[in-house]
């Protein structure tokens, strides 16, 4: 595979159509969540606050993923590329990660009359976000490209090794968050089939977020490693440039 990255730093037109898809789709992911979704039986109108928080949750972990997996590849077989990659969905799930806790600390003031409590859906999804701060210190801290990307990328799997927990620790401890509504297990789905729809919009939206976020993100990786191969390209191009 050619490493050699393009330095136009003009934004390719799909892209922009890809940002312009993406915010038009939140709109009517908002309008179907405040208008068109029924009120919940037992929650209300609160349960409004779920299409966001669960959307940006399940893509945060999809985030989390990629990083891994990119890192992965990065750690196998060394391209620039791929830590780029990594790094770009790092960003991702580190935005997504905020959203999450901030979804969860409005979803409990009004239901438990704070904004935090210690609960372990919440301190584990804070956890992740710690870890995917700690991922970013430590790639300013390394000087050396190479063990820069090789020591991210573990973390990286660190973070991923935390999904499980966050994912089921409403089954798994003693926890205020409510128990999920669709299983993967293959139990079935306890939800409204017009809240379902709505909220898989939603995620739907939150993923063409992501995508738009990663591709526009790998582009200005693509042309940092340009500038920087063209300075060194005297002295030999280093393996992965910071990003």
């Amino acid at each position: 595979m050619n490493q050699t990255m393009p330095s136009n730093p003009n934004r390719p037109r799909w892209l922009n159509a890809l940002g312009l898809i993406t915010l038009a789709l939140f709109g009517v992911g908002a309008y179907l969540s405040l208008v068109v979704s029924p009120p919940d039986v037992n929650q209300g109108q609160l349960i409004r606050i779920m299409y966001a928080h669960v959307s940006v949750a399940w893509v945060c972990f999809l985030a989390v993923i990629a990083s891994a997996v990119f890192g992965m590849l990065f750690l196998w077989r060394g391209r620039k590329i791929h830590d780029v990659l990594a790094v770009a969905s790092a960003e991702s799930a580190l935005f997504f990660a905020g959203l999450t806790i901030i979804g969860g600390m409005t979803y409990s003031k009004p239901t438990l009359n704070t904004y935090w409590t210690w609960d372990a859906k919440l301190t584990l999804t804070a956890l992740l976000f710690a870890l995917l701060v700690g991922y970013f210190i430590v790639r300013g801290l390394l000087e050396d490209p190479q063990r820069r990307g090789r020591v991210s990328a573990v973390i990286g799997i660190i973070v991923l090794a935390s999904l499980p927990f966050n994912y089921l620790a409403a089954e798994w401890f003693r926890t205020l968050h409510p128990a999920k509504s669709i299983n993967l297990d293959g139990s079935g789905v306890q939800m409204d089939p017009t809240m379902l729809q709505v909220l898989l919009f939603n995620v739907g939206v939150a993923a063409f977020a992501f995508l738009y976020f990663l591709f526009e993100r790998v582009r200005i990786g693509r042309i940092e490693i340009a500038r920087e191969e063209a300075l060194e390209a005297p002295s030999g191009s280093a393996e992965v440039v910071r990003v």
